[in-house]
């Protein structure tokens, strides 16, 4: 008896697909939003070839991974999600927020980005970056960086050529 039922298992487990469950669209988009804020590449070309959609955002009206991408001045990641589809036109803010609020584009991200590099010496950027309430680890690691300048400025060459400025 116990051998019928365990081939009964067997076979039900065989009409089962094993390519897996597909993943959540949430906890994809979750993921990828977590992943292209902490600036971590690997993961952020993991996640898109898992199908995370690549104009995932921090919610409705908020930015996309690609503002995120182009205000960390990554080019690997901004490059991976213009490949994926991501909409470079797209225009939201920071993370959301409504009213008063200006709506922007991930171009104008790396633009002003760029002019924070040239104007404010890296020895001076955290506290700068503190004052002006932008205490993310991964924007002042960036901004710190001695290729920064030329990193930001591939950046908004690559968007440039995409974007249909508003």
């Amino acid at each position: 008896m116990k051998l019928k039922s365990l081939l009964l298992v067997l076979l039900v487990l065989s009409l089962v697909p094993i390519s897996g469950c597909k993943p959540n669209p949430e906890t994809m988009r979750a993921s990828l939003m977590a992943a292209v804020k902490a600036d971590n590449t690997g993961d952020v070309k993991k996640l898109i070839d898992k199908g995370a959609s690549p104009n995932s955002r921090t919610s409705s009206s908020g930015w996309s991974a690609l503002h995120y991408a182009a205000r960390n001045g990554n080019v690997e990641e901004v490059q991976a999600l213009l490949n994926a589809g991501a909409d470079p036109n797209y225009s939201g803010t920071m993370e959301g927020q409504t009213g008063s609020v200006v709506s922007v584009q991930p171009l104008a991200i790396a633009r002003a980005t760029m002019d924070l590099v040239a104007q404010i010496p890296a020895a001076n950027m955290e506290q700068t970056l503190h004052q002006i309430g932008l205490n993310d680890p991964a924007l002042l690691k960036s901004l710190k960086d001695p290729a920064a300048n030329d990193r930001y400025q591939k950046v908004v060459e690559i968007l440039t050529k995409v974007t249909k400025e508003q």
